[in-house]
């Protein structure tokens, strides 16, 4: 029995995966998901997934916004296994004020970058033998280049009224900033429904470009720093929340695999309380796998961890981090699922219309 995971595929994909299954070679590009706290039920999956791609040859572009960048620069690594380890342990430990002040969060991001990221180690993530790493962040326009709170809480207002009406409205307030490793450009690189400058990633910007994809307005402090790169920066999950944009050319027959903790997709942050979906065109190559609800009532709480917990166990550190430590034991129930479907072939059968 498969209670644990949900597997969903595009229009392309799915008649395919029913004939053939998955052959992990045809994947072309592996998604990473803003979403903070949620990505400790995918180190399971993510684990699994390191085995699968071990010995590759042929190039896998990794794109990620906020966690999911953090995620793609561990699968980079040498030891990958090791940098999931870490990555996953110091999320787990953070703790904070009752209050957080932005710099008391910024450095508590910091801390966890360079726990799991060595200054020595980021040549060997741009050069890795088949794995090109890829991020968005977000170029601010206007007030929200400013860190004084009222502007950037007038800024924010606005553009959630602007994407009420058009999601294209955003480009008012934003442009997409795509942060590559350096060769060839990635597949999606072309995507043009937002302004976007694309920036190569070298030793001296890679850290400061990778805080910006996850520098939460409000929360946190702009990002002005990146070397090389000028501009006010921030989190970019704003525009692209949950990755929705033409990952692949029309006429392939390759696959976007996606491990994701919903099984849907919210294109922008904006759109969190709006029944907004995602472009068909754009999915119909993403293989989407994600905790069944099965297995989202099995975990503490009976919901998968977020940022909001550190407000609910306010003072309280040690009960959310054995809360979230127990979520990332149970997320190995997906990576073997997904693995055994895989290997057996029953995701001919597994597999739903996204």
């Amino acid at each position: 029995m498969f209670d644990n995971i949900s597997i969903r595929a595009g229009s392309s994909a799915i008649k395919i995966i029913q004939d053939e299954g998955l052959d992990i070679s045809r994947v072309k590009v592996l998604a990473g998901a803003s979403g903070s706290a949620k990505f400790l039920v995918l180190t399971g999956i993510d684990r699994v997934l390191m085995s699968m791609f071990a010995g590759r040859k042929d190039p896998l572009y990794l794109l990620g916004t906020s966690i999911g960048a953090f995620r793609m620069a561990a699968f980079c690594q040498k030891d990958p296994i090791r940098a999931i380890d870490t990555l996953e342990r110091e999320y787990i430990l953070q703790q904070y004020a009752l209050r957080p002040s932005k710099a008391q969060i910024l450095q508590g991001t910091w801390k966890i970058i360079d726990s799991y990221i060595d200054d020595r180690q980021i040549d060997e993530i741009l050069n890795h033998p088949f794995m090109r790493i890829s991020f968005l962040s977000n170029q601010c326009k206007g007030m929200l280049k400013s860190d004084h709170l009222l502007l950037q809480y007038i800024a924010l207002g606005l553009a959630a009224g602007v994407n009420l009406m058009s999601r294209k409205g955003l480009k008012f307030f934003f442009d997409r900033a795509l942060f590559c490793s350096p060769g060839s450009l990635p597949p999606f690189s072309g995507m043009d429904e937002f302004p976007m400058k694309i920036h190569t990633l070298n030793r001296e910007n890679f850290k400061a470009a990778l805080l910006s994809s996850g520098s939460i307005p409000v929360a946190m402090p702009k990002v002005s720093n990146i070397s090389g790169v000028p501009g006010v920066f921030r989190d970019g999950g704003i525009i692209d929340y949950h990755l929705d944009i033409p990952f692949l050319p029309d006429d392939t027959d390759q696959f976007v695999l996606y491990p994701h903790f919903y099984e849907t997709v919210t294109p922008g942050w904006f759109d969190k309380r709006m029944n907004r979906k995602p472009r068909p065109d754009h999915m119909k190559n993403v293989i989407l796998v994600a905790p069944s609800r099965n297995f989202v009532q099995s975990l503490p709480l009976g919901k998968i961890p977020d940022r909001k917990d550190f407000y609910l166990f306010k003072g309280k550190d040690r009960e959310r981090m054995m809360h979230w430590k127990k979520a990332v034991e149970h997320s190995r129930r997906l990576g073997e699922e997904f693995f055994e479907a895989v290997q057996s072939g029953k995701i001919r059968k597994m597999v739903q219309m996204f």
